[in-house]
């Protein structure tokens, strides 16, 4: 699964950003790589610069906070949106492959969770070292980095990996505080 970011403008809505990410996995021609994006500020939350550089390689900075995001929805509120209409007559049987005896829908649900705090989007495995310098750092190098921030609402869409099929998607508005974790080792 692959977690996907999307900012709007700072007054943009879910009912904006969200259509227009999943419209954004069709249209690989709107997507600019970064080498490609000017410097300045090309979009929202994005930052393009020359930096000071250890080894001259391009940089990528993202910053975001942490979410959790859960729904709970009850399929039959709506059986026509979601093609249930006819597997809800119990008048007559369906799935016949399933069971010898006629079956119907009687209940239909469906629950979801999505985190994404300091140790990854939920899950995935990441590992992060803190660290200190040693000396002093020489940076004979100019960089070009590009820095991405999500301080404010934003969407995200979780992805089937091989297929680009949307799993998952929402709109964080209220994010987890996140606490520095203890230095304490």
């Amino acid at each position: 699964m692959d977690g996907h970011l999307y900012l709007g403008t700072p007054d943009a809505t879910a009912r904006q950003v969200l259509p227009a990410a999943v419209a954004t996995l069709h249209n690989r021609r709107a997507v600019v790589p970064g080498d490609r994006l000017p410097s300045g500020t090309p979009g929202p939350g994005l930052t393009v610069s020359r930096v000071p550089s250890v080894d001259g390689e391009p940089a990528l900075d993202v910053s975001t906070v942490a979410l959790t995001v859960q729904a709970h929805h009850d399929l039959l509120e709506h059986p026509d949106l979601f093609g249930l209409r006819t597997a809800t007559d119990a008048s007559q049987g369906h799935f016949p492959g399933i069971s010898g005896e006629p079956l119907a829908v009687r209940q239909a649900a469906q629950a979801m969770t999505a985190t994404f705090g300091a140790r990854g989007f939920r899950s995935a495995a990441v590992t992060a070292f803190g660290g200190v310098a040693a000396g002093p750092t020489l940076r004979p190098h100019r960089a070009r980095e590009i820095s991405v921030r999500f301080d404010r609402p934003f969407g995200f869409l979780a992805l089937h990996r091989t297929s680009r099929l949307v799993l998952n998607a929402g709109w964080v508005t209220d994010p987890d505080i996140f606490e520095e974790p203890s230095s304490d080792w």
